[in-house]
């Protein structure tokens, strides 16, 4: 009896002092100092939606698809997983972030190949065989959502693709524009200078912005703001010396980003009555130094949208403040309208992977809209497959012929060989075209697309494989 009690006593004296154990633990855990809480002035939304493909090109059917926290890999010689390649795979991954307004930094790391586009907009374009490196694109965003897409493919070796973002200029909330000065020509590093200026209105010549802390030379500036406008087409006339780059509504109008004297540049687009938001990138090489920009009406406000009748297939944009409208279902074609948030549109039918839209406007405008982009009142299967659907495969020019390949990284493709003429469609960087002919001055040159498209190009941003003075003069 004795020995039982002790025993008795033994587990209730080992229980209590487990017991007093725990309340310590957890009063020490109570009293140690909470770590900071992350900002949630970025939202992330619910993570990444990711998609793989046993091949290069993200065609077919996918081998795998998962939901993804962050994009932040690196899977060296490896594979993302057992179903997918180790090498020749790619992907997809999108996400709609909620974030304030200002302007923000997204930075690209790949091997081999990456883009990435926001609201629409291809902003970094890496799509060739590399080894690892990483590439920037600064754009200003309205306060609201945001569609992120991602494509990647990996042909072998290593495997890298990261993707993040930082907010570097907060909203624009005055009536002048955020100047921020660089001490080089690539808006790189730290900004020298930020203030605020009513105008871009600058015409230097050899001497420095500001004494003593902008260079004379071998500078760069980036303009932004948000301005008020009545609904209407408007016209954006940009004079620089030397490169200049302008978007309107987050949309690059016109980018003319070399070394060149004087020029003056114009673009028109379609604009909804609100704020739009207004950049543009400014760099001085030598010698003189200007950069001016305005802006006039052309036409008055558009006629009140007319809503669809009863029973057709429509869908309403729900990116972030609009969807491109292009001429085809990729993005290597022209844009030829935007359709802004909120805005319900015709659907006329799709490309066979269901990823493109033919949509109609209100005011009659046809074209090619990204599907994710568009929420519609109809299972799109159902809709018909449309032409150009799927582009011709480029037939190699015969041996005789002159091509060149293009070396800037988006390229206009003009009616005419001026910049007075209208943009046919945009070519990407390494695209290869047949040149067909040149102007008296070859300073530009016909070309011939691998669709049967024709149009001119300006002469400095292809490589060709004859001298161009061997063209016979066609304009």
């Amino acid at each position: 009896m004795l020995r039982y009690t002790e025993q008795k006593l033994g587990k209730r004296t080992a229980v209590w002092a487990m017991l007093m154990l725990l309340i310590v633990t957890v009063l020490i855990i109570g009293s140690q100092p909470r770590p900071l809480q992350a900002s949630t002035a970025l939202q992330t939304g619910s993570g990444w939606q990711a998609t793989y493909w046993n091949n290069r090109t993200l065609s077919g059917t996918a081998v795998l698809q998962r939901q993804e926290a962050a994009l932040n890999h690196d899977w060296g010689q490896g594979s993302p997983d057992p179903l997918v390649n180790s090498d020749s795979f790619s992907a997809r991954w999108t996400q709609t972030l909620t974030l304030p307004a200002g302007t923000y930094r997204f930075t690209a790391t790949m091997d081999d190949g990456m883009r990435v586009w926001v609201d629409g907009v291809l902003i970094i374009d890496s799509w060739w065989d590399s080894q690892v490196h990483s590439m920037s694109a600064d754009v200003y965003l309205p306060a609201g959502n945001h569609h992120i897409r991602v494509e990647y493919y990996e042909a072998g070796g290593q495997a890298v693709a990261k993707l993040n973002w930082t907010q570097i200029g907060g909203p624009i909330v005055t009536n002048n524009w955020r100047a921020e000065y660089y001490n080089n020509m690539a808006l790189s590093g730290t900004p020298v200078l930020v203030r605020e200026e009513a105008t871009i209105n600058y015409e230097w010549h050899g001497a420095s912005p500001v004494p003593g802390i902008v260079n004379p030379d071998n500078f760069s500036v980036r303009w932004s703001r948000s301005v008020p406008f009545n609904a209407g087409r408007y016209r954006f006339s940009v004079t620089a010396d030397d490169g200049v780059r302008l978007w309107v509504n987050n949309q690059l109008v016109i980018d003319q980003w070399r070394d060149q004297p004087m020029t003056t540049y114009t673009a028109e687009l379609d604009l909804a009555s609100g704020s739009v938001p207004i950049l543009m990138e400014y760099y001085e090489n030598l010698g003189g130094a200007i950069a001016k920009l305005s802006w006039t009406p052309v036409s008055a406000t558009p006629p009140t949208p007319q809503p669809p009748a009863p029973g057709t297939a429509t869908a309403v944009v729900i990116s972030g403040s609009y969807v491109n409208v292009r001429q085809g279902p990729s993005t290597t074609t022209g844009v030829i309208a935007t359709a802004a948030r909120g805005t319900t549109v015709t659907l006329l039918g799709r490309n066979e992977a269901r990823t493109w839209l033919q949509v109609r406007l209100a005011n009659g405008t046809v074209g090619w809209s990204y599907a994710p982009l568009l929420q519609p009142n109809v299972n799109i299967s159902t809709l018909p497959v449309t032409s150009g659907s799927t582009p011709p495969a480029p037939t190699p020019p015969p041996a005789t012929t002159t091509t060149a390949t293009v070396t800037a990284w988006h390229l206009n493709v003009r009616s005419g060989p001026g910049v007075g003429h209208g943009v046919l469609t945009v070519i990407n960087r390494n695209t290869t075209v047949t040149l067909i002919g040149r102007n008296q001055s070859g300073s530009w040159v016909q070309v011939q697309l691998a669709n049967g498209t024709r149009g001119w190009v300006n002469a400095s941003w292809v490589n060709p494989s004859r001298p161009v003075s061997n063209l016979p003069v066609t304009g």
